[in-house]
């Protein structure tokens, strides 16, 4: 009696329940493994995530934007100066304040202009399967950039707005005014766009890994 009963896996039906489990099994893992096979002649492109999209042409006209604001940001005034004389009337100097006058400024710049430059590339490489880690490696430095410049920029800012008493540096954007506020203005947005490029780094990390996943 004890003979006649299967152990499972041993008989007939028991086996090919084990090979069935054992097939769908390795299909499920082959077909959702972390390797992505690549794309056959003919075959249809991987979907394209439409806020992934959307977070990359934020960043793309975000620094943009702020590299162009930036680089364009220049004012002249005129400053009074006390004579040596006391009854000598003040002299008026002109003055002028670019933004290449601070290497933090600069970096700024060409951070953003880079960070640009990958992006319009990422959005180009959107649809293509084998640059999705490449374009997450780039997205990884593209945010330490931009969020290396805007302290940078924002340091600086902080200097020509409030100066430093310790060192006896003078505030100059009581002088001037609206360069300081575009300077501002682009390093805000900037900032935005570092941001945004941070979620966009997490969205992929979380498709890399949904696609990757086992359970």
């Amino acid at each position: 009696m004890e003979s006649s009963r299967g152990k499972p896996g041993l008989n007939g039906s028991g086996g090919a329940a084990a090979a069935f489990d054992y097939s769908s099994r390795r299909g499920y893992y082959t077909g959702a493994g972390a390797a992505l096979p690549p794309l056959a002649a003919g075959s249809r492109a991987p979907p394209v995530d439409p806020c992934c999209v959307a977070l990359r042409v934020f960043v793309l006209l975000g620094t943009l934007a702020s590299a162009v604001v930036m680089a364009a940001d220049r004012q002249s005034t005129t400053v009074q100066i006390a004579a040596g004389e006391e009854l000598a009337p003040p002299l008026r100097v002109p003055v002028t304040a670019k933004w290449t006058y601070s290497s933090a400024f600069v970096y700024f710049v060409v951070a953003n202009a880079m960070v640009f430059a990958f992006s319009a590339a990422a959005l180009a490489a959107v649809r293509r399967r084998s640059a999705v880690v490449p374009v997450m490696v780039g997205d990884l430095v593209a945010m330490a950039l931009l969020f290396s410049a805007v302290g940078a920029a924002a340091q600086f800012g902080l200097l020509g707005e409030r100066g430093n008493a310790h060192v006896r540096w003078a505030k100059v954007c009581d002088v001037y005014g609206p360069f300081c506020e575009r300077a501002m203005a682009a390093v805000v947005v900037s900032l935005i766009a570092a941001f945004a490029d941070l979620v966009l780094l997490m969205l992929t990390i979380l498709t890399i890994h949904k696609a990757s996943s086992y359970y």
